[in-house]
């Protein structure tokens, strides 16, 4: 007899690489702002809208009153939906996002009770704030002993220096917020900075008058831009806590933003740095090392910059080896030591990423209110995956060179005792 031939498996086949195609956006400009519609048809008949407020800093406890403004609007929001609407809101250093969700018919009645209570001016009613700032600091307080806020403390200050943005959000100054300081940081931007954005199955054009409707006027005059902080790093330091059970590095600085030329290098950089599972630091820190669980580098646009971090939790005997590790893989991609594979996947997972955020109505809405934040038109979206697919090994490498390579990222790490190669302990540690 003969044997029986076993056929050989087909070699396996590339994955294909992902694509994005953004929708066409219509605009409108009016006198309080500029309204976004894009028309997403599918199943189900919600509508999903975002507010932008541009956020301009003045001097004074500037993250604790973004808090506070959060929690009120939240509050005032909520209620005038009432059972129309879901509504959140999503506050940054440099905006804040309202963020509704409701039923195409009741979109309009939503539109108009969001309007009407934020031109009542109840978000910042005495009552409202009083109770959103108690909120605010209890979470402050219970937070406070947390390893992890220390970090993410003395990172914004290494990083901001001086800068309104430097500055956490504290209990003690919570208390201190009060309606009028709410009512400034809303209306502290003009018309031609306010955007609204609503995502929804009916016609674009019905879209398009909801998002106009959606506007709520300006009140006084806006403020003046804020002088954007400069990218000048400050040394690294180490803080002391002895009850964190892993030191915490915290590294990074500020980067070009979305609007630079820059930006898209930089991004696949930042990805093949630590941005997803297959990243270097994960096979590393993680997989050869056994330093970290989840490192990760990201990319964080914020005004007209970007703030990189890189984050990885580590065991305390090995800090000053992660460190070492984080600056020669940051060096290796500045000197373009990566394959045409690494990039190529890094391309593929930028693209893909994007056409998942942008594959529901909801992320849709909050990828064009992040990129209007960024003072980018609503199409800088369309040419997004051509502009990453056009980058070279060169172009990365110069963008993680300029950007990415010691001793240019600044930062803190928390650790329970300094070890020799950790940097100096900060003068209050």
């Amino acid at each position: 007899m003969t044997a029986p031939v076993t056929p050989r498996p087909a070699p396996a086949q590339p994955a294909p690489a992902p694509r994005f195609a953004a929708p066409v956006p219509r605009e409108q400009v009016t006198g309080r702002g500029t309204a976004v519609a894009v028309r997403r048809a599918g199943t189900g008949e919600l509508t999903e809208a975002r507010l932008l407020f541009p956020l301009t800093p003045v001097p004074g406890p500037h993250q604790t009153r973004v808090e506070v403004t959060a929690e009120a609007l939240r509050d005032a929001l909520t209620e005038a939906a009432a059972d129309l609407a879901t509504v959140r809101v999503e506050a940054r250093s440099d905006r804040a996002v309202v963020a509704v969700r409701t039923f195409a018919d009741d979109f309009a009645a939503t539109c108009a009770r969001i309007r009407d209570c934020l031109d009542a001016g109840r978000a910042h009613e005495a009552r409202r704030v009083r109770e959103a700032a108690d909120r605010v600091a209890r979470r402050l307080t219970a937070a406070e002993p947390a390893p992890t806020l220390l970090a993410r403390t003395g990172f914004l200050a290494a990083v901001y220096g001086p800068h309104p943005y430097g500055g956490a959000a504290t209990a003690a100054q919570a208390a201190d917020v009060t309606g009028p300081h709410i009512a400034a940081l809303l209306h502290s931007a003009g018309p031609a900075r306010r955007h609204s954005v609503t995502v929804g199955p009916s016609p674009v054009e019905e879209l398009l008058v909801q998002a106009a409707g959606l506007l709520p006027r300006a009140s006084g005059a806006p403020g003046e831009e804020a002088d954007p902080p400069a990218p000048a790093p400050s040394p690294r330091t180490t803080v002391l806590h002895p009850a964190t059970p892993q030191t915490l590095l915290r590294l990074g600085g500020l980067v070009p933003g979305r609007g630079h030329d820059d930006y898209p290098a930089l991004q696949l950089a930042v990805l093949m740095l630590g941005g997803y599972y297959a990243s270097r630091l994960t096979r590393v820190l993680r997989e050869r090392e056994g330093l970290a669980y989840a490192p990760r580098a990201v990319l964080d646009p914020l005004g007209p910059h970007a703030v990189l971090t890189v984050e990885a939790d580590v065991r305390h005997d090995g800090a000053t080896r992660a460190l070492t590790l984080v600056n020669q893989e940051a060096e290796r991609l500045a000197a373009g030591s990566f394959s045409a594979q690494e990039l190529r996947s890094a391309q593929n997972y930028a693209v893909g990423s994007m056409a998942m955020a942008c594959s529901s109505r909801s992320g849709l809405a909050s990828t064009y209110a992040a990129v209007l934040a960024s003072g980018l038109p609503a199409s800088w979206p369309a040419g997004y995956e051509d502009r990453l697919r056009a980058l070279t090994a060169a172009d990365v490498a110069r963008a993680a060179a300029t950007h990415l390579a010691p001793p240019g990222l600044t930062g803190v790490v928390v650790a329970p005792t300094w070890l020799p190669g950790l940097p100096p302990t900060a003068p209050e540690g």
